[in-house]
């Protein structure tokens, strides 16, 4: 039967209910008085489709979400425990009954009981039906993967919405979505005192009210990063429930009694509520009230709660140092955990986490040396919270290195190696490892030239060994961004999937964390004075190398080229993303194929760059080339490409360059390093399936029949 002022379905369990848009405080339909109007709580008159946009039906994400999850034995314990504690209303839970199954499965701080019951009240009538209630447990629950285009995640953006639209007009204010940021900050750890400078900038962006539309349009293009850790109890109510009823169903063993003076340890053994972070034995249920304004429960993985029917803390506004429309990073502290998710207590400490990293060394020092068959399918480094804790960690080294850094000779260079963690183990065995027991490390840099992750299918342990490197030897090995250190890259071409094929549920909370971590990278590195270190080029954009240098960070990458896209951000996108001209006849700036928004540079604009800068060398990677390195420009330029045989395809080798004084001149000389294609067997060592293609191979110049100078 469909209404005017809105729809009906028949829900699972609960007969026909109202669903649609929620209910604004006092609206009615205008066109009917109040006798008139039928009684209805969903989709009211006045909200449109320009201000709702995606919005769907509450009903159908569940009945969709579940079928996503495979949630129904989850669905099933939820609606027993409903069941149970519906008394006053027939197949509803009043305020005190939904409140007494969070005391008796305890899943979050009681701070959040009320707190949620007015967030899955959509109908705001005092009552949960149950699709309120399993429409909510599920879209809290930190087992819930947070993809914006799955219905489990569209119903958690919904939510996320309805929590900070607090006065429920169904719009965010600039201090609602203030709040909503600050929140983000606070779960990775940190205050942060721009939220309402970047507020204001994000609200700016859109015409017309912020409503629903913007806000999931914002969070798609990742202008608002970070809504994943939003909004999420501790633990699944449906797991807590499993869990207290398999306690009640088991035998009690005989336990000695507990002395009142054996301390927390000894009350905690004989509580009779599971204990750890995720519940509360010290606190007895209890009959709650509403927490009051302005109380603050410890953290807990989910925001300070927002008092329903009024707006947010005002956010005093402060001078913005850097872009506020992605929601930037300035939050980490050193070394615990984030997004309320605590680490394993063996890595609590930065010193933990030297501990940790040089476990992954090790690790992977051990299985280098070993038979790959054994191990190459399964290899696990690190946990998801051991991973963030790395980046919690490399992230303080990296803010405060410079856009370029400088680096000493002598020096090896790295060019791509895209998630192929069995060749760049291979370098290491064959040439040298960047560790102090049986490597080089003390009298030798390291320079990685980017496109760390993607294609290939280790990305996350690349990336876990790379950051263990910079945390061990932070003054001796220099991480440098390529244009795949980039969330609108990697979450396409590979990073990604193998973070939530890795991590599972916590993947997405892994990827979004490395990506903030990646806007921390130096952009370029400069060896001796006189060797620049750069993943894309110069481009049309960079004449000097101060151009490259105190760029502030986080280092945002623009989407696309506008009329208001400014110098510095054409800059970094050629320094990502620029070519060479196919050889060294073709002269000039010419369009790229990999779109607008990059060029190909002749060897005159690299002679030029050189001369005006002292330079006698550009290194960059960027791009596959057949023996792993090949000279441009004279011998001005050089391409390094570390990843043999590329995603199976190419069959080119991979090299690695080495930089020294020459003992005569007391000049810098490069020295290329090469593994031949067919040295390391990559037959599981690319994704079968790529976004795209991968980039044609360079081709040697014309009329050059080497690939070096002398």
């Amino acid at each position: 039967q469909e209404l005017t002022c809105g729809t009906w379905v028949e829900s699972a369990g609960v007969g026909l209910r109202p669903y649609g848009l929620p209910r604004a405080r006092g609206g009615h339909c205008p066109r009917m008085s109040d006798s008139q109007m039928p009684h209805v709580k969903g989709l009211q008159y006045g909200y449109s489709q320009e201000q709702w946009g995606p919005w769907r039906s509450h009903g159908l994400l569940l009945q969709q979400a579940i079928a996503e999850l495979g949630w129904q034995e989850s669905a099933a314990t939820l609606i027993k425990l409903f069941t149970e504690q519906s008394r006053t209303k027939e197949r509803f839970l009043n305020r005190e009954e939904f409140v007494s199954i969070m005391q008796k499965c305890p899943c979050c701080h009681a701070a959040y009981h009320h707190v949620f019951f007015e967030l899955f009240d959509r109908d705001q009538d005092g009552y949960l039906s149950e699709s309120d209630f399993l429409g909510g447990m599920l879209a809290v629950s930190p087992l819930t993967p947070h993809k914006l285009d799955a219905p489990s995640g569209q119903l958690r953006m919904q939510f996320i919405f309805l929590y900070y639209d607090a006065n429920r007009n169904g719009q965010l204010e600039i201090e609602e979505v203030a709040k909503m940021i600050e929140h983000i900050q606070q779960l990775r750890g940190k205050p942060y005192s721009d939220a309402m400078v970047d507020a204001t900038a994000l609200v700016s962006l859109y015409s017309g009210p912020f409503g629903f539309a913007a806000f999931y349009d914002a969070a798609q293009k990742r202008m608002l990063n970070g809504t994943s850790p939003l909004l999420r109890t501790q633990q699944d109510l449906a797991e807590a429930a499993r869990k207290l009823h398999s306690i009640a169903a088991a035998p009690t063993p005989p336990q000695a009694s507990c002395s009142p003076s054996s301390g927390q340890a000894a009350a905690r053994k004989c509580s009779a509520v599971p204990t750890g972070p995720l519940s509360l034995p010290e606190e007895q249920p209890r009959k709650e009230k509403p927490p009051p304004t302005g109380a603050k429960p410890p953290p807990t993985g989910l925001p300070t709660p927002v008092p329903r029917g009024r707006s947010p803390a005002h956010v005093a506004p402060a001078p913005a140092s850097h872009s506020a429309l992605h929601v930037a990073p300035e939050y980490w502290g050193s070394g615990s955990g984030q997004r309320g998710t605590p680490v394993d207590p063996h890595v609590q400490s930065g010193t933990n986490a030297q501990v940790l990293a040089l476990r992954v060394v090790r690790k992977l020092m051990e299985l280098s040396n070993g038979v790959r068959a054994e191990w190459r399918h399964m290899i696990q480094l690190v946990s998801a919270k051991e991973l963030l804790l790395l980046c919690d960690t490399v992230v303080e080294i990296l803010r405060v290195e410079d856009s370029l850094v400088e680096v000493a000779l002598p020096c090896r260079v790295y060019g791509d190696i895209h998630g192929q963690l069995l060749d760049l183990l291979e370098f290491f065995n064959a040439f040298s490892w960047p560790d102090k027991r049986r490597g080089d490390i003390f009298s030798m840099n390291y320079v990685f030239l980017g496109d760390f992750v993607d294609r290939g299918a280790y990305s996350c342990d690349v990336v876990s060994l790379l950051f263990s490197l910079k945390i061990l030897y932070p003054s001796k090995v220099f991480l440098v961004r390529g244009n795949h250190e980039d969330r609108l890259m990697n979450m396409n071409y590979g990073f990604q999937a193998d973070c939530l094929r890795k991590f599972a549920h916590e993947g997405e909370d892994v990827w979004e964390r490395v990506n903030d971590v990646f806007e921390f990278l130096p952009i370029a590195a400069l060896v001796e004075g006189a060797i620049l270190c750069i993943h894309g080029g110069i481009g049309d954009s960079i004449a000097s190398l101060e151009d490259l240098r105190g760029i502030p960070k986080p280092i945002q990458v623009i989407g696309e080229i506008t009329e208001s896209t400014t110098r510095r951000e054409r800059m970094i996108l050629d320094a990502l993303w620029s070519d060479p001209t196919e050889n060294d006849s073709v002269l000039g700036v010419h369009a790229s194929p990999r779109g607008k928004n990059t060029c190909r540079f002749g060897p005159d604009r690299v002679q030029e760059f050189n001369r005006r800068n002292g330079l006698r060398l550009i290194i960059r990677a960027h791009e596959c080339v057949q023996h792993g390195y090949e000279y441009f420009a004279g011998g001005q330029l050089l391409t390094v490409f570390s990843a043999t045989n590329y995603c199976n395809q190419y069959n080119n080798d991979g090299a690695m360059v080495v930089l020294v004084k020459d003992e005569r001149t007391g000049e810098a000389v490069e020295h290329a390093q090469v593994i031949k294609s067919g040295t390391v067997d990559t037959s599981n060592g690319w994704n079968d399936q790529q976004f795209r293609a991968p980039s044609p191979m360079r081709r040697c110049r014309e009329g050059v029949g080497d690939v070096g100078w002398p």
